[in-house]
């Protein structure tokens, strides 16, 4: 594949990478299956193995290490096949009916149309249902919050957030690029808690604009029955 060649996979002209660790081929066989009776093809991104890898550090575990370096090979490999957005899944992610060519088709319209470089469009919600129980006050602000922006394709989303996960969402290249070129090594934070610093503009340019839905609409099979565990699942 040469640098720059143009490869549109899907009929949205958005380019599917799911991220599978090479001893985890049970979730890959189920995701595939998913992805498949949604009319969506997709390339396979090998994760990087937090438990094999070199890298160590006293701040990020294993599993998180290998989460980043796996995310940023995805960008990598967006950027080298010139695609315009990448949906970037980990191979836990629940591809529900909803999620097909149209919906995908639907939500790059919408990144385009509000100039956004990067739209969560999973995340782990009983996190932060669970944040509510702090008083009535702060669940009414949060309620508030939470309805966001209607676009004028129906879809509501939240501008300046990135929740907890890393499992479904979509970048486009401008993003994808910069990341590719200036991000080495994992610093000392999540891969999710540095897509919410930048969606918040604390780290990185102060152009870059990052969004998630007001509602996950792929859920994360790996999480289902851990509650509040908020750590990267891919290297587990």
């Amino acid at each position: 594949m040469q640098e720059g060649e143009i490869v549109i996979v899907n009929p949205s002209g958005i380019f599917v990478q799911v991220i599978n660790l090479a001893r985890r081929p049970d979730r890959l066989a189920k995701v595939s299956a998913e992805l498949q009776s949604a009319g969506l093809n997709f390339d396979i991104q090998v994760a990087v193995d937090g438990q094999l890898d070199g890298y160590q550090s006293e701040f990020v575990s294993r599993g998180e290490i290998g989460c980043w370096k796996s995310h940023i090979n995805a960008m990598r490999e967006m950027v080298q096949k010139g695609a315009s957005f990448s949906l970037v899944l980990e191979d836990d992610a629940v591809i529900r009916p909803v999620v097909n060519n149209l919906f995908l088709s639907k939500m790059t319209d919408l990144m385009e149309r509000n100039n956004l470089d990067m739209l969560q469009i999973g995340f782990i919600e009983s996190f932060y249902s669970a944040s509510l129980k702090a008083g009535v006050l702060e669940f009414f602000i949060s309620l508030l919050k939470s309805r966001g922006t209607r676009d004028i394709s129906g879809a509501r989303f939240v501008l300046g957030e990135f929740r907890a996960g890393t499992h479904a969402y979509i970048v486009n290249a401008r993003l994808a690029d910069a990341i590719s070129r200036t991000v080495s090594e994992p610093p000392l934070i999540p891969w999710d808690g540095y897509l919410e610093s930048l969606a918040r503009g604390q780290i990185g340019r102060g152009d870059i604009r990052i969004a998630r839905l007001v509602k996950s609409a792929v859920p994360q099979a790996s999480r289902a029955s851990q509650g509040l565990k908020v750590d990267s699942d891919i290297a587990s």
